[in-house]
C-alpha cells in the first residue's frame, strides 16, 4: 500500500515539472509515453535557419498531400526558431505505437532529401530521419495519435 502512495506521490509530483518544461504537453499531445535521446550523425548545416525548417514542414505537408495522406495527420513546426517538429494523427487509432511513428517519420526522409538545403550538400542517402532532421536544425520530434500516445525524440 505504502508503495503504491509513493508511486502516485511521485507521478503527481513529477507531472507540473514535465508540463512546464514542454508548454505544447497537454496542448497539442499528451504527456510523451516514449521519449528517447538520438546521437545524430552529423552536425547542423551551416546555412539553416527557421524559413528553412518551415519551408521543410511545407515540402512534407506538399509531398503528402499529393499522395491523398494529407487528412491523416497535421505536422507543423513550433518553438521560437521552428527547431520542434510535431506530428498529430487526425484519425483514431492512427500513430497510436512507437512503430507506426517511426514508420511515418522514416517515410519522410525521401521528402527531407530533396529539400534545396540537403540537396546542395549533396547528403547521401544512407541518413536516417533523425539524422537528417538534425542537419536541417530540429531538435525536437514528437509523434502523437492524438489521444493517448506520444513519442518524443531529443536530437543531440
Amino acid at each position: 500500500m505504502r508503495a503504491t502512495i509513493f508511486f502516485f506521490l511521485a507521478f503527481f509530483l513529477q507531472a507540473p515539472h514535465v508540463l512546464s518544461a514542454d508548454r505544447y504537453v497537454g496542448y497539442y499531445y499528451p504527456i510523451p509515453n516514449n521519449v528517447e535521446s538520438y546521437k545524430a550523425r552529423m552536425r547542423v548545416l551551416v546555412n539553416t535557419s527557421p524559413i528553412v525548417r518551415l519551408n521543410t514542414i511545407e515540402k512534407i505537408k506538399k509531398d503528402f498531400r499529393d499522395k491523398s495522406f494529407s487528412s491523416q495527420f497535421a505536422i507543423f513546426a513550433k518553438g521560437k526558431f521552428a527547431e520542434k517538429m510535431i506530428i498529430v494523427s487526425l484519425i483514431r487509432d492512427n500513430l497510436d505505437t512507437i512503430y507506426r511513428a517511426r514508420a511515418l517519420l522514416e517515410s519522410m526522409s525521401k521528402v527531407i532529401h530533396a529539400v534545396p538545403l540537403l540537396r546542395k550538400a549533396e547528403i547521401e542517402f544512407g541518413f536516417n530521419i533523425f539524422d537528417l532532421l538534425k542537419m536541417l536544425g530540429f531538435k525536437q520530434v514528437t509523434v502523437s495519435d492524438g489521444e493517448k500516445f506520444s513519442y518524443q525524440v531529443f536530437l543531440n
